[in-house]
């Protein structure tokens, strides 16, 4: 007898112990398909659901899997003469008490699936929600992280604008003590030449009412600060011990004080004066001049304003002296 003549036997057993033959228990066919994989999709899953609730079809696929199962690597081999000696011995337990064994080999194996599958979908449960509240914590941490971020980042930009605030303010508050310094200065040079204005006039007063002999006075205007093409013309007497020019130029305040030297045709400086400031109405230059170091002919005037001696101009000048 084979194997499958043997398995046949046994199930046809297995059903006659049952005591019950009828069409709502799984045949034959079916248990060796759903134990192989080979019931189509529909099937199977009635089948599980029968599986589950009935108790000798469940024994009956228990039994049946040891037989379709294939060997496995590690399990020892079995050879027929083991086979009959099994079968010759397990027999006669069918056909004497099997409908007992059956029962009670159901109701354990029954037991036993039932709680197999309860612990499959427990765990299967269990794990898809441990997933899901992983998946969330994570969620929530990266939504925390990147609040704090967000939060760090706008404190940061505050703190950034208020440095930038404090030093606008700190430059604008410089600015505006430049700006009353710079008004200071200039209103303390505004005092200081008006008062060296009065102080000159005053002394001029002063020598004229002592009698001081009489110096006269040239106005000289200068048509620009770059000279003239025409000669200025000075005329004078060798009695007079000194003469007074009257310096005219187009902005006597662009610098608080300038200097004019005047030399010969050889290019030798014979009178210089520094310190000159514009004075009167019309901003007019001062210069003193001593006529012992003059002689008829022609001179350069040169001009030059501010503490730097920035040159202004050139001029000729023709002087005549009668002796």
């Amino acid at each position: 007898m084979t194997h499958g003549d043997e398995f046949r036997a046994y199930m046809k057993a297995a059903n006659r112990t049952s005591g019950s033959n009828d069409d709502r228990h799984l045949t034959e066919a079916q248990v060796i398909a759903y134990c192989r994989g080979e019931m189509p999709a529909a099937e199977r899953e009635a089948a599980e659901a029968h599986l589950v609730e009935c108790e000798q079809c469940l024994v009956l696929f228990r039994n049946a899997r040891d037989f379709v199962e294939p060997e496995r690597d590690d399990e020892p081999k079995i050879t027929d003469a083991e086979t009959d000696n099994a079968w010759r011995s397990f027999w006669p337990e069918v056909q004497g008490d099997s409908s007992k064994r059956s029962s009670e080999t159901a109701t354990v194996v029954a037991g036993d699936f039932r709680r197999s599958r309860d612990k499959k979908l427990l765990s299967g449960a269990t794990l898809a929600l441990a997933a899901s509240l992983l998946i969330s914590i994570g969620a929530l941490v990266w939504q925390t992280v990147r609040l704090l971020n967000e939060r760090r980042s706008r404190q940061q930009s505050q703190e950034i604008a208020m440095v930038l605030e404090g030093k606008q303010r700190e430059l604008e508050q410089r600015l505006s003590q430049i700006e009353h310094n710079g008004r200071n200065q200039l209103q303390q040079e505004r005092d200081q030449r008006l008062a060296a204005e009065a102080e000159r006039d005053q002394l001029e007063e002063r020598l004229a009412q002592q009698g001081a002999l009489e110096v006269p006075v040239y106005t000289v205007r200068l048509a620009s600060e770059r000279g003239s093409e025409d000669n200025l013309r000075v005329r004078f007497s060798g009695a007079a011990k000194a003469v007074r020019l009257k310096l005219l130029i187009s902005k006597p305040y662009e610098f608080p004080q300038y200097a004019a030297e005047l030399s010969d045709q050889s290019g030798t400086i014979v009178l210089q004066a520094s310190g000159l400031r514009p004075g009167g109405d019309d901003g007019a230059l001062s210069w003193r001049v001593n006529t012992a170091a003059l002689n008829t002919g022609t001179y350069q005037l040169r001009l030059f304003g501010g503490k730097d001696r920035k040159q202004l101009g050139e001029y000729a000048v023709s002087v005549t002296v009668s002796r």
